[in-house]
């Protein structure tokens, strides 16, 4: 345990601490440690308020206590001044000054992307944020989220479907999975990825914790793709520190009469990067990666080869043209909500399109 960690700790709880240069404020008094032990005559030479904040601070018992807690559940903590800690995330104007994590860290030095979007979101956001998160992971990029119930759910676990890498930023503290129908999911991703949080342990979810986490959100990343979000939300405030951070903004396109789109249909008038696809994410970053090859024939999507199981059954209903989806889901025996499922990963892939009137055909 680094012997400064009680020092870093103490830091972490200082009232108004965003208001300062953390970097410059560590510079000048050689770290957390000379920031406590330096005098009150030398605080107020910085700052009247600062020093009144650091000396009003004498909850070395929570200290303690942490430490103990920290100990207890194998958390490691990164301090700002940790070769380990985010080279990102230090890099922006507040940075936290610990982390909290839990899990495998990963090479900085791998593309990351943020994928974000309403907590409520349509089947269309769901499926998305799904299969967004799952392509970009299969070729190599971090996905950061903040692992909220709907599109933060659904980006998590495109990832992991993948096998790729995911990191799951917290509003509460790390052992505490929020919302509780996540608790799966918390502990895969402590498996498989990584959870960070810059809350105590055992902080439960409170309102707000959590705009301070979508900077978090934001500042692990080279971009932030919004999949679906109405017009207040917590994903446009993370696309505005996205912006304040120098990174770029993307957004998917939504239904133009939609509630659930709005914020983001605004982002894209507002100048946020169009992005349909992963692919279109990767060329807007500048990122490298090469798409596997695909068989060159038109024979195996012709003739159904290499669908199986319910997208096949679609593809035979498809037969003789159009098809509305009535008629699908009677050739299909899929009930409403599956059959919606199944045609939109197969439009989503390409294989078919939709007409107007809930209309499909074939591509090929």
């Amino acid at each position: 345990m680094d012997k400064n960690l009680k020092y870093w700790l103490a830091l972490s709880r200082l009232r108004g601490l965003e208001r300062y240069d953390l970097s410059g404020v560590l510079l000048r008094f050689g770290g957390p440690e000379g920031i406590f032990k330096e005098g009150r005559a030398g605080l107020e030479a910085f700052s009247a308020a600062f020093a009144e904040t650091v000396c009003e601070f004498k909850d070395w018992g929570w200290v303690d206590k942490e430490i103990a807690l920290i100990e207890k559940h194998g958390v490691r903590v990164l301090t700002l001044d940790d070769a380990l800690y985010p080279r990102l995330l230090k890099h922006i104007y507040d940075p936290p000054c610990i982390l909290y994590t839990k899990g495998s860290l990963y090479d900085y030095n791998l593309p990351a992307v943020a994928i974000v979007g309403t907590r409520h979101p349509s089947h269309y956001g769901l499926s998305m944020s799904e299969t967004m998160a799952r392509d970009l992971a299969a070729m190599g990029v971090v996905i950061v989220s903040g692992m909220a119930r709907g599109c933060d759910m659904a980006a998590h676990k495109g990832a992991l479907s993948s096998g790729g890498f995911t990191v799951a930023v917290l509003g509460t503290g790390i052992n505490v999975p929020y919302p509780r129908e996540n608790t799966k999911l918390h502990g895969e991703i402590m498996e498989k990825g990584l959870v960070v949080t810059e809350m105590p342990i055992s902080t439960p979810p409170l309102p707000e914790n959590f705009p301070r986490r979508n900077r978090i959100i934001s500042g692990l990343s080279k971009g932030v793709l919004v999949i679906e979000a109405p017009l207040r939300s917590g994903s446009l405030m993370t696309a505005r520190l996205a912006l304040d951070y120098n990174r770029e903004v993307m957004a998917i396109p939504g239904h133009a009469n939609s509630p659930k789109s709005m914020g983001t249909n605004k982002l894209l008038k507002d100048g946020a990067i169009f992005v349909e696809n992963a692919v279109d994410v990767m060329q807007a970053l500048s990122f490298s990666f090469s798409i596997p090859e695909e068989k060159s024939g038109e024979e195996d999507t012709e003739h159904g080869i290499g669908l199986g199981g319910e997208e096949r059954l679609v593809w035979e209903a498809l037969e003789e043209g159009p098809a509305h989806i009535d008629s699908i889901m009677e050739h299909t025996g899929l009930s409403v909500a599956r059959a919606s499922t199944v045609l939109l990963d197969m439009e989503l892939k390409g294989i078919i399109e939709q007409k107007p009137g809930k209309c499909f055909l074939r591509r090929v």
